[in-house]
């Protein structure tokens, strides 16, 4: 019976390489900013291949940002710090692909001796992509994605220990603070929503003059841009809904950490858009829209990654209820 209670105290050893898993992760979360760093210096000295050939700045931030490709490398990269062996499997699989992809196309162009912007781009991938086949094959690596389940699992075996832990409160006052300040959030965001809806109701978006068939076109292109804000806020529903749920007492952190980065992904999104409106020419984006819509996205972002820092120091309640999730038989 002594034995699970010291297991328990002694905790799990730390395993080594976590810090490289880390470093890569980080390098897959941030590949949008690392690839729009690479091609705006690049853009100085050559001519970009399409589709950037004539992108810079605001524009280019949106192509890679919203890229679908940049998307699954972001959430791949959040799993990887999660340590999802899911997460490892794919990545590995991917990498290896576009390191056959990658090899093809520089391949080609030393074979015919004719380099072009994408040549630079793609021995960069396939460096990046060998070193991440290498090491998330690596056996104490793959160690580290197979330790999270031996835990819970030992956790359950020991019951007793469980059972003579002292009762805890449901919730830290850090983290019942937070959820309080995130369910202010999602009324902010409500408000700020309420808000650019009055405003493309009051003005124009288009920035042309009067003409046949103008008015229709500022009111497709107003509904576009304010079901795409919209979207891009929506993410602050799941944190208040989550955070209603710590309060509640229930055990919705995991939940509250994963609709927060998804909040820091959509935060950054919605500060793109705001700036491409106001720097689009032919356009006319009220400008006290656009401070409030950045200064609230900005401290979204900025608070969220706060949320998330107080949220992963917490651990979960003793007893605290599991959250409900629907079943069929």
């Amino acid at each position: 019976m002594n034995t699970g209670q010291a297991i328990r105290e002694q905790g799990p050893a730390r395993l080594p390489g976590q810090g490289g898993v880390t470093l890569l992760a980080t390098v897959l979360i941030f590949s949008p900013l690392l690839q729009w760093l690479h091609l705006t210096v690049l853009s100085y000295f050559t001519l970009l291949e399409p589709p950037f050939t004539t992108s810079r700045g605001i524009v280019l931030a949106m192509q890679l940002f919203f890229a679908p490709g940049n998307i699954l490398a972001v959430a791949l990269g959040v799993g990887l710090t999660r340590r999802s062996e899911w997460s490892r499997r794919i990545v590995r699989a991917l990498s290896l692909l576009a390191f056959g992809v990658a090899a093809l196309q520089l391949g080609i162009q030393v074979a015919t001796w004719r380099f072009d912007s994408n040549a630079l781009l793609a021995g960069t991938t396939l460096i990046f992509t060998a070193v991440y086949v290498w090491y998330f094959g690596r056996p104490h690596v793959k160690q580290q994605f197979q330790a999270r389940p031996h835990l819970a699992r030992m956790d359950q075996a020991t019951p007793e220990a469980t059972a003579a832990a002292p009762s805890k409160p449901k919730h830290s006052r850090a983290v019942l603070i937070c959820a309080c300040v995130e369910i202010l959030l999602g009324i902010a965001a409500i408000a700020v929503l309420w808000h650019l809806h009055d405003m493309f109701g009051a003005t124009p978006l288009l920035d042309v003059g009067d003409g046949p068939g103008v008015a229709d076109a500022d009111g497709l292109v107003k509904m576009f841009v304010f079901v795409s804000l919209a979207l891009l806020m929506s993410p602050h529903v799941l944190t208040t809904t989550a955070s209603i749920g710590l309060l509640f007492g229930r055990a919705t952190t995991n939940l509250a950490r994963r609709y927060a980065l998804i909040a820091c992904w959509s935060a950054v999104g919605c500060l793109l858009l705001a700036a491409w409106l106001v720097e689009r020419p032919g356009f006319a984006f009220d400008t006290r829209s656009a401070r409030v819509l950045v200064a609230f996205c900005t401290f979204s972002l900025v608070w969220h990654l706060c949320f998330l820092y107080v949220v992963a120091r917490a651990q979960p309640p003793a007893n605290a209820q599991p959250a409900r999730r629907k079943t069929t038989r």
